[in-house]
């Protein structure tokens, strides 16, 4: 049932404003999926011609980057756009920042990200990319038909201070629009894969949210121990690349299917597991256009991979136009599903690993909403443990760190993982990729 917001009308329910614009945006959803590609496209350059005639106009740093009238724009022409870097938006600042938002996109928001390739981020988006977010979070649910009485259960890194174990914390509902069953939620960065098995027997969520090495951990601690979770509904995992071997583990230990969702904090959903076919990605084009190229610029064919550039279709803040997000990906063929949202069949991007404590544990090292941009000039980091007591962070900075600024970022850092390691922090030039297309933002030596 939806969710009422007047007193005493439960039925039929009037929704709040932000629920019925989340409504509205589904029903359309549910017509756009099923449209061909190329009418797809062809609503995409028409929202693109809005968005780059107002960037035009209101951003100086973007309208150099333009060629013509965007009103006009075609995919050719689109593609002539310089694509946009990481490394662009850390020099441009707020210079990047549109001059008239449109009031009644909402508030301005901001969002940090370490990305794919540990290179952190301040992106700036308004309520109605809110709207987009909350409107695809709600159709994956539809899409894999998940029971919205049943519990649901939340693993990931929040602040220090949130959602602690052993009991994390209780919220009335997991989803927007719908009234559904209870929320519960853990921070994974202050508990051990122990007590996150013990919370998980103890609360029985149907289903879970979390990253896939998490996951990854826990179903090789179950396999230890002998543990089981018959209960289980389905594992919901994003912020990071699912590989076919970590599906396999997961899926084998806890009997159900993991259900992933590629999502960045700068462009929220950007494609969204198949129901059908769970090898094939929909790109979530209502939301974005996403590109897949080679590292000449040119679109890849089918079956190639290339560099992954995405482009947010309503932030009117902050111009995410051909961004190179750090990924690389495989396009594939139309899904027999039906839909004619284009299909990415491999998702090669960040890769995290379990932090080793002396006495057998692990946690997860997740220090991304740590802000550390903030504190310093950072334009890339990569964390290695390397001992029970050690751990080296390598940092590519535009300047030395200060005496202060690199007590603070330790501290900081000691205390999210919330364990005493003496932290190593080397100034390194570059911090590239792993040749099979990851980067891993976090590595231990002491793993098996």
């Amino acid at each position: 049932m939806l969710k009422g917001q007047k007193t005493s009308v439960d039925w039929p329910a009037i929704p709040s404003a932000a629920d019925a614009a989340t409504l509205a945006l589904l029903v359309q959803f549910e017509e756009s999926e099923w449209w061909s590609e190329d009418k797809i496209l062809d609503h995409q350059l028409r929202q693109l011609g809005s968005l780059l005639s107002h960037f035009q106009h209101t951003c100086p740093y973007f309208k150099d980057r333009l060629d013509g009238d965007p009103r006009t724009l075609d995919l050719d022409a689109f593609r002539r756009i310089p694509i946009l870097t990481r490394t662009d938006i850390q020099d441009a600042g707020d210079a990047l920042l549109s001059t008239a938002i449109p009031k009644n996109h909402g508030r301005l928001l901001s969002t940090s990200s370490s990305g794919s390739t540990g290179r952190p981020i301040n992106a700036r988006k308004t309520d109605v990319n809110q709207t987009f977010h909350r409107a695809l979070n709600l159709r994956n649910h539809l899409w894999h038909r998940h029971d919205l009485d049943a519990k649901f259960g939340t693993i990931r890194g929040y602040a220090p201070d949130y959602a602690l174990a052993p009991n994390g914390k209780y919220l009335s509902s997991w989803t927007s629009v719908y009234k559904t069953g209870p929320s519960v939620v853990l921070n994974s960065t202050r508990c051990t894969v122990g007590e996150q098995l013990h919370w998980i027997m103890k609360e029985r969520p149907a289903y879970i949210l979390s990253y896939p090495h998490n996951f990854h951990a826990l179903a090789l601690r179950c396999r230890e121990t002998g543990i089981k979770m018959p209960w289980l509904k389905a594992l919901l995992t994003f912020s990071e690349a699912l590989s076919p071997g970590k599906r396999a583990i997961i899926e084998d230990t806890f009997g159900v299917l993991v259900e992933d969702m590629y999502s960045a904090a700068e462009v929220s959903m950007i494609a969204l597991q198949c129901p059908e076919e769970p090898g094939h990605y929909h790109v979530q084009s209502e939301n974005v256009l996403v590109e897949v190229v080679d590292e000449n610029g040119a679109p890849c064919a089918p079956g190639k991979t290339g560099r992954l550039l995405v482009t947010d279709l309503h932030n009117f803040a902050m111009p995410f136009v051909r961004y190179e997000i750090g990924d690389l990906a495989i396009m594939g063929s139309a899904c027999s599903c039906g839909r004619g949202l284009p299909v990415l069949k491999r998702i090669f991007g960040r890769v995290r690993n379990m932090l080793y404590l002396a006495n057998g544990e692990q946690v997860d090292p997740d220090i991304a909403a740590l802000h550390l941009h903030e504190i310093a000039p950072l334009r890339q980091y990569q964390m290695i443990q390397k001992s029970y007591t050690d751990i080296d962070m390598k940092l590519v900075l535009t300047r030395p760190l200060s005496e202060e600024e690199a007590s603070r970022m330790r501290n900081l850092i000691i205390t999210a993982l919330g364990q005493p390691f003496t932290l190593n922090l080397i100034p390194v030039d570059d911090i590239p990729r792993h040749p099979s297309g990851k980067f891993e933002d976090f590595m231990s030596e002491m793993g098996p």
